[in-house]
Formats: C-alpha cells, structure tokens, sequence
C-alpha cells in the first residue's frame, strides 16, 4: 500500500479517536444542561449518557481494529486467520452501535413519548445505516476468508 495513503489513514483515526474521547466528555455535559432546561426529561440524563459513552467506546474500538488491520497490511500480513478477529470487532461493534442507537429512540419515541417525526427517522436511520455496516462487513469478512483460503492453497502449490 502507497506510504502516504497509511501515513493519512493513520492520521485521520488518530483525529478520530480524539474527537471521540473529546465526544464522551462532552455527552454528559450537554445531557446535564439539557436536564436542567427541560426537567420532565431530567431523569433520562444518566441512562441516556451512559448509553452515548458505550456508542462512542463502541467506535473508538472500531477505529483501534481499522488501526490493526493497516498494521497487518503494512507488515503484508492481512492475509490471515488474525485478521479475521479485528474484522469481526468491527461487526460486533457496528452492532452494538445500532442496537444502543435503536433502544435509545425506541425509548424515546414510544414510551416517554418525546419526539416527532424527526426522531422515527433518526431511528430509521439508526437502524438502517446499523444494519447496512454490520452486514457490508460480514461480507468483508467472507471475501477476507476467501482470500485467505486461495493464498493458502496457492501456497501449498508453490
């Protein structure tokens, strides 16, 4: 892989990252506020930041399985079986993501009945783009698998 495309890939997870530690100190300083200006939502600030931390830890580790798996691309290892085990973190977390997402809404939309339309279509988007992450990268991880399967059996020919 051309050097300047991992040097900026690099950089760009290491922004991310930061912006996502900055993001978890933040989440519950806004829920405060947000608490004190609208009392009647005062008792969801806790559940409701706890469930915004573990979003972002979700994502930070994410981003720290993209990190391994540049690395094993630079060390011309991603072709095996380790691999496997960063791209399925990556799947478990976009799942997580969009189940915490999901319940958040739901929660919000159906049983404290705040919200309007706005909100269905964040839990729509939630869900979809959840859903759409967690199943392009089970189909990573069966074109990884398969690539790891043919390199293998072109070893075993050489």
């Amino acid at each position: 892989m051309n050097r300047m495309v991992t040097v900026l890939l690099r950089a760009t997870l290491l922004v991310l990252v930061l912006g996502a530690l900055l993001a978890q100190v933040l989440v519950p300083v806004q829920a405060v506020t947000t608490g004190r200006e609208s009392p009647e939502v005062a008792h969801l600030v806790v559940p409701y930041s706890v469930a915004a931390i573990l979003a972002i830890a979700c994502v930070q580790v994410a981003l720290a399985a993209v990190w391994g798996l540049l690395s094993m691309v630079d060390r011309g290892q991603i072709f095996s079986a380790r691999a496997l085990a960063w791209v399925d973190a990556i799947i478990v977390c976009a799942g997580v993501v969009a189940v915490l997402s999901a319940v958040v809404m739901v929660h919000l939309i159906f049983i404290v009945q705040i919200g309007g339309p706005g909100d269905f279509l964040g839990l729509a988007a939630c869900v979809a783009v959840g859903t759409a992450l967690a199943l392009l990268m089970i189909v990573m991880r069966g074109l990884l698998r398969a690539a790891i399967a043919d390199r293998s059996e072109l070893a075993e020919v050489i």
